[in-house]
Formats: structure tokens, sequence, C-alpha cells
């Protein structure tokens, strides 16, 4: 497969699995870059530093970018400022913005969506939203990697403190 039919399948399996949904809402910078704070403040984040930043007004796409191997960039367009973006591009900073859509990231996007919308939702619907996920990239005929990160909490766990 190349870079570029992964990529194609892998935004063709999001708008399967959660359009329509709460996360393609268009809720602004601040939540999304709220919901990703919480997840990279949170007990479970195994990845990179994050820093997230709003990009200029005229900005049509989202964007992960590597800084120096230690830390990631997340850069949202306010059009598509969406939870699911902001689970997109937070995968790619725990995969490796080298990992491109392949398998890798495709693991790291079922365990960000998880933690991001479980963390996020009182309504505890992640479980939910990784199916679907999980589902759609079967559907495309897109392979999971194996996961070398400690897996996310399970829906509904208990936090230690």
């Amino acid at each position: 497969m190349t870079a570029d039919f992964e990529r194609a399948q892998v935004y063709a399996a999001e708008v399967a699995a959660f359009d329509g949904t709460d996360l393609e809402d268009v809720v602004g910078f601040d939540t999304v870059a709220r919901a990703i704070t919480e997840v990279l403040d949170g007990d479970w984040w195994p990845g990179t530093a994050v820093a997230v930043r709003a990009m200029r007004a005229d900005a049509r796409s989202s964007n992960a970018r590597c800084g120096d191997g230690q830390h990631t960039t997340i850069s949202i367009a306010a059009t598509q400022a969406t939870i699911a973006t902001g689970a997109h591009e937070l995968a790619h900073a725990l995969a490796g913005v080298d990992a491109g859509h392949g398998p890798r990231y495709r693991r790291a996007h079922l365990d960000v969506v998880s933690a991001i919308t479980n963390r996020t939702r009182s309504t505890g619907r992640g479980d939910v939203h990784v199916e679907q996920l999980r589902h759609a990239y079967a559907a495309a005929g897109l392979t999971i990697g194996v996961r070398d990160w400690p897996a996310p909490p399970a829906p509904g766990s208990a936090i230690a403190l």
C-alpha cells in the first residue's frame, strides 16, 4: 500500500466511523485543545511532549509535526476544530509522525480515540467510537499494528490517587 492510499483510506474510515456523531461537531480550538491536554495530563499518556496551537485563520488543514523527536506540535485549523481531528493528530504524536497513516498509526488512533473520548465524555461512549473506527478500518482492509505502549484505561476504570 502506498502512503497516499493509506492516508485516503484512513480518512474514509474516519468519515464512516464518526460522520454524524458528536466527534465531528466543530467545537472550537479551546475545546479541542482542552480535550488533548486532558489526555496528555492524565496518567496514561505514553508519548512525546505535545504542544497544541491554533493555526492561522485561513488555514484549511490541521497537522502534527515532529520537532526534535521528543516533542510534537499539533496545529488545529478552525474549520477542523473537532474532537475527531484532535484524536487524529494526537495519534500521530503517539505513533510518531514518521509512521504516517500505517498500521502503527492506526493502533495509536484507536487508543487515542479511547483515551480522549472516555476522558472527556461523562457518558463513557468512547468504547462505541473505538468499535466504530475499528470496524471502519476492517471494512477498508486496513490492518491494526501492534501496541508497544501501555493500553489506555478502560471506560469506567478507577483512577489512582
